[in-house]
């Protein structure tokens, strides 16, 4: 995986973009107000295969109008889903210095 490119500038209301690549599947780039994706790969349970949808990328705006992003993983094995990164931006707020805040830590939803 390469270096990300920034977005260019928005001109529009758009609060978050969704760019997605599936090989001979195709591509898709659209803007969004929330984002959900979930992405599942092939696996073996109880001697059959199936599809577990093991991560998942959920995008909104909180009650304070920040947006808030979030990466969970899954197995098939745990009980609950459990977050692994929570990615926080303030773009209506012209006082924050912070472009992006991140938190890595592991915990349930």
């Amino acid at each position: 995986m390469g270096k990300m490119n920034p977005v260019p500038r928005v001109k529009d209301g758009r609060k978050f973009e969704v760019e997605r690549s599936a090989g001979e599947a195709g591509g898709l780039c659209v803007g969004a107000e929330f984002v959900s994706v979930r992405v599942g790969q092939r696996v073996r349970t109880d001697g059959a295969e199936d599809i577990w949808h093991s991560v998942g990328v959920y995008a909104r705006e909180d009650e304070e109008g920040n947006l808030v992003l979030r990466v969970l993983v899954s197995s098939p094995d745990w009980d609950e889903p459990l977050q692994v990164a929570s990615i926080k931006s303030w773009p209506g707020d012209e006082d924050c210095q912070t472009t992006l805040g991140c938190n890595l830590d592991h915990v349930p939803p």
